[in-house]
């Protein structure tokens, strides 16, 4: 007896994780086997806990060559399971397979913001249940802390309509649709980034991940890549060399390096400026240049270039869905020239316009502050 119950409690545990039935099923064949009693006692046990996952599990069955009363009790719980809201269909009597075959259930949605210069990005995933609702997961992700934040709640689908209006209305840049299981993919990378750099995931995803595991596929690439062909891209120097302008477009325009990062360099910058040394204009560019340079080489290391590939090609796609295909072609044309070793005669030019924007707003603040602190001095 406890050895049944074990299995039940495990088959349920596997399927809220969001185990594959073609996992589960070689562990409970054996059982199911062992007599027509002990089938039908696991079965009307599992049909207890009515879910989709379940019914597809109890529907697998019924390809096996049980014994009649076996079968019978697969199709009773499916059944009941029916009458539950999970609604099964019922196939010709003629035809050969199984004599219930659920209904393809409703799609899962998934959509998604733009990255911000934190590199955090807003995304939501809303996942159907038959005679319920909606299970709502939104967070923000980052490629550097993984699950910054994550909510989660179940809606009416027209509450999750009017809940979706109102993200729209109140985001400064509108969320794109993306295909759920992509949007389970990049949830599920940054729920191991959480994990790796040793956080606690919120608790709001933990209760969803056996859901987004089940939704989730792997994915080897970018989506970007399923439309736009990499050695076209490869080639297009002249999308590559208007990456210098990307950052002045409004997606872009908040971008720059943290303060922490940029404050050597900008000091360096204003030193030159200043610098009693008489110099001319030439002299101060090339030093500037220089400067720029060696910000670029210390700042962008390989790791944290393949961190701005990635960004790019997010931003690619955002921006093709966005209908400016000829800025998601630039975007693109920036992140293939990110996988190469750096160029010093040639610079990516989308990160040297970050370096030196950058610097430049880090300077334009200091002075702006000092400014202030200056006209608070009261006067003598």
């Amino acid at each position: 007896m406890e050895e049944i119950q074990s299995i039940i409690e495990k088959v349920r545990f596997d399927i809220q994780e969001g185990r594959p039935e073609k996992e589960i099923l070689p562990m409970l064949i054996p059982f199911l086997g062992k007599n027509p009693e002990t089938a039908d006692r696991i079965i009307e046990e599992l049909s207890n806990y009515p879910s989709l996952q379940m019914a597809h599990l109890l529907q697998s069955l019924l390809e096996n060559p049980w014994d009649k009363k076996v079968r019978k009790t697969i199709r009773r719980s499916l059944y009941r399971m029916k009458s539950r809201g999970i609604t099964v269909e019922e196939v010709l009597p003629d035809r050969e397979g199984p004599v219930f075959r659920p209904i393809q259930a409703e799609p899962a949605r998934g959509f998604g913001g733009p990255y911000d210069f934190l590199g955090q990005r807003f995304l939501m995933l809303a996942i159907p249940h038959m005679g319920r609702g909606l299970n709502v997961l939104q967070g923000i992700i980052s490629d550097i802390e993984g699950l910054v934040d994550c909510s989660s709640g179940e809606m009416a689908r027209k509450g999750f309509k009017l809940f979706f209006e109102e993200v729209q209305k109140g985001s400064p840049f509108p969320l794109i649709e993306m295909e759920p299981s992509y949007v389970g993919f990049l949830f599920d990378q940054a729920y191991h980034l959480t994990v790796a750099i040793g956080k606690t995931p919120p608790q709001d995803f933990l209760h969803l991940r056996g859901e987004i595991a089940r939704i989730k596929k792997e994915y080897e690439r970018p989506l970007i890549y399923s439309h736009f062909q990499e050695n076209e891209i490869e080639g297009d120097d002249l999308s590559l060399r208007r990456g210098s302008d990307l950052i002045k477009i409004d997606l872009f325009n908040s971008w720059k390096l943290r303060e922490e990062e940029i404050r050597t360099y900008a000091n360096q910058v204003w030193e030159a400026e200043e610098s009693k040394l008489f110099l001319n204009q030439a002299q101060k560019e090339a030093r500037f240049q220089e400067i720029y340079q060696k910000a670029l080489s210390e700042l962008f290391t390989e790791e944290k270039r393949l961190i701005y590939q990635k960004r790019m090609e997010e931003m690619a796609y955002y921006l093709l869905k966005t209908k400016r295909e000829e800025e998601a072609r630039i975007s693109l044309a920036v992140a293939i020239d990110l996988k190469k070793a750096p160029n010093r005669i040639q610079p990516n030019p989308f990160l040297f316009q970050l370096v030196v924007k950058s610097i430049f707003t880090f300077l334009s603040e200091a002075y702006e502050k000092k400014r202030n602190e200056f006209s608070l001095i009261a006067k003598p």
